[in-house]
């Protein structure tokens, strides 16, 4: 294989490597923050003697969290990645 090749070959793999890992944190977060939302909107209409705009708005609550809650760890995740790699540089 050429250098050229060799060189984006690697480019590619590490390429599909940090995608891998950004989609695999992504899922962990969407999942997360889907947990997050599904209790409370089993919370929000455990109660079906109240109005209809309070429990839309227990709705609406329950979606921001769930959102919040999975931005949070994407944030997370990503701070960890560039520790990750500012550990990584500091060693080579």
């Amino acid at each position: 294989m050429s250098k050229g090749n060799q060189d984006f070959s690697k480019i590619f793999s590490e390429i599909q490597r940090e995608f891998t890992h950004f989609a695999s944190s992504y899922a962990k977060a969407v999942k997360s923050g889907a947990n997050t939302v599904g209790k409370q909107v089993i919370d929000a209409v455990d109660n079906m003697d109240q109005p209809a705009n309070i429990v839309a708005s227990k709705l609406i609550a329950a979606v921001k969290s769930g959102v919040k809650n999975a931005g949070e760890q994407m944030i997370n995740s990503g701070i960890d990645y560039v520790n990750h790699m500012n550990t990584k540089k500091n060693k080579e």
